[in-house]
């Protein structure tokens, strides 16, 4: 059985360095075509860096997906590519990362398994191709790795399955570490920030109402000192990582959920009173 999967994953990365041959020697003025013109029947070994896949023209991030990893993750990106049978363990659906993640996608760590930096239980053995130093090779002089690497990772975003952040996961990836897990805060803070205020106590603060466009507002745009203008805490509305993807409507979905977890706890604490 073990030689069975060998065999088969190395007939599907036959079959696909072959393509990648095939494509790039077509090209005019391929590294493949300079080299044969230039010597003609030459039968020296196959360096490593020569056996690496070939390029392809593209940068974009659907096609770089379509070449590279649609083999075994499969068109869809569910894990259900060509190659996938003959793979020791199925490749995972690339589109619930950001579930996995409690709904954050988790780039950094897409990153370093793309580089080899990172090797996933499911790439035990590193079936997975390592694609860092591939992206990178000199095309006409430049190095075009950097820009792959970040089109596939955002194409991998794109494609997430939308999952509903709740208010209690969005609170501790982003307001935990200054407010406490209890949302009493009173950690120190250097001048000239303030400790981070009681968020338990924002009704009793505002006549007994919870003032959710107040929250909202700060969560949006962030809060100032005003003596010196400095921003006293992040705007989660225009920071990147607090949000999947450039949609604001889901910036503002996440916001109401954040909210509405805060104003949970303002119950919980009157309850205990």
């Amino acid at each position: 059985m073990e030689l069975r999967r060998f065999s088969g994953v190395i007939l599907a990365l036959a079959i696909f360095a072959g393509c990648m041959e095939a494509q790039q020697s077509s090209q005019p003025g391929s590294s493949t075509v300079q080299n044969r013109a230039q010597n003609p029947g030459r039968t020296a070994p196959i360096t490593q860096e020569q056996s690496l896949p070939k390029l392809i023209n593209s940068v974009e991030g659907p096609d770089l997906f379509r070449v590279y990893c649609a083999p075994c993750h499969g068109l869809d990106a569910k894990g259900g590519g060509p190659a996938a049978p003959a793979l020791k363990a199925k490749p995972p659906d690339l589109t619930l990362l950001s579930q996995k993640n409690s709904g954050m996608f988790p780039a950094a760590r897409v990153r370093e398994t793309i580089n080899g930096q990172k090797v996933e239980t499911s790439h035990g053995s590193r079936e997975m191709p390592i694609w860092g130093p591939i992206f990178h090779q000199v095309e006409a002089d430049t190095d075009w790795g950097n820009v792959r690497m970040e089109n596939l990772i955002k194409f991998l975003e794109s494609i997430q399955v939308n999952t509903k952040v709740s208010g209690a996961e969005l609170y501790k990836q982003f307001c935990s570490s200054c407010h406490g897990s209890d949302l009493k805060g009173g950690a120190p803070a250097p001048e000239p920030y303030r400790a981070p205020p009681d968020l338990t106590t924002l009704a009793m603060r505002h006549g007994g109402r919870f003032p959710d466009a107040y929250v909202k507002g700060i969560l949006k745009n962030g809060a100032t000192i005003p003596a010196h203008g400095l921003a006293d805490m992040p705007a989660w509305g225009s920071d990147s990582s607090f949000r999947k993807s450039f949609d604001s409507a889901e910036v503002a979905l996440r916001i109401d959920n954040l909210t509405d977890y805060i104003r949970s706890m303002q119950q919980r604490r009157a309850a205990k009173d």
